[in-house]
């Protein structure tokens, strides 16, 4: 398909080796959502044209070479051993926490997820059952997986082409996810009268409205000329707002 060769563009720019070097931080850090775990877009996403449209992923810093060869080598860290790549954010994140009572961290900045992600996701929710994870995803069989963890916000992402992958998740986790929510990505120009049922954050293409709606679900981001720290002052994906959201639009 077409719109996957743009993610795929993006592996020839690699030169990285198949070894991580511990002792450089793991989370990545933007002045809009804060600390991230990023992961290679061309090894992990299930994209539908809109998305690949629309993706921040393909532009700006997060495309430069350094930033896609952290992302591949964070990869092949957790992919050959994920508990040793756990242990050692679970290390950063704790002196995060010790600076900040609020952090949080938000699970593929970029990327999607992948069976170790999963598992090592789990394990660092058993590790630090506190610590707000907001997991963005688009795979229906991996957010199930993620299933009524308490602390993991699963942030499942639609747009118009892949509306059929919330029937797909819910039917995986039989209707029973209470850490599930559903976001809205509009295409270019895409102008909605109406938000699609059980939608709790909304986003127009880069954040730019091409409709006037007021609806609560519409994210701040689409708000505000200047959008840094947004998602920290908002903190409705990982706060459980979005969550008591899904049923009431």
């Amino acid at each position: 398909m077409a719109h996957i060769s743009k993610f795929r563009k993006l592996k020839d720019r690699l030169i990285v080796s198949d070894s991580y070097d511990s002792s450089r931080p793991i989370l990545s850090q933007n002045k809009v959502t804060g600390f991230s775990v990023n992961f290679p877009i061309v090894h992990t996403c299930k994209p539908s044209k809109v998305c690949a449209d629309t993706c921040y992923g393909l532009k700006g810093p997060i495309t430069w070479v350094n930033s896609l060869n952290k992302h591949q080598s964070i990869y092949n860290w957790i992919r050959s051993d994920y508990i040793d790549f756990s242990n050692s954010l679970i290390k950063e994140c704790k002196k995060n926490l010790s600076k900040d009572k609020d952090f949080f961290i938000r699970w593929n900045g970029v990327g999607d997820l992948f069976p170790e992600a999963v598992l090592s996701l789990k394990y660092i929710n058993s590790e630090l059952p506190s610590l707000p994870i907001w997991c963005v995803t688009r795979i229906p069989k991996f957010a199930a997986q993620l299933k009524n963890l308490t602390n993991v916000f699963v942030h499942f992402s639609l747009d118009k082409q892949s509306m059929e992958r919330k029937g797909d998740v819910l039917s995986l986790v039989k209707n029973e996810m209470n850490n599930l929510f559903f976001s809205y990505q509009c295409d270019k120009n895409e102008v909605l009268t109406s938000v699609p049922e059980d939608i709790s954050v909304l986003f127009f293409d880069s954040y730019k409205p091409t409709s006037r709606l007021t609806d609560r679900s519409v994210c701040p981001l689409n708000m505000y000329e200047d959008i840094s720290g947004r998602c920290n002052i908002c903190r409705r994906c990982f706060n459980g707002d979005a969550l008591s959201m899904r049923s009431l639009n």
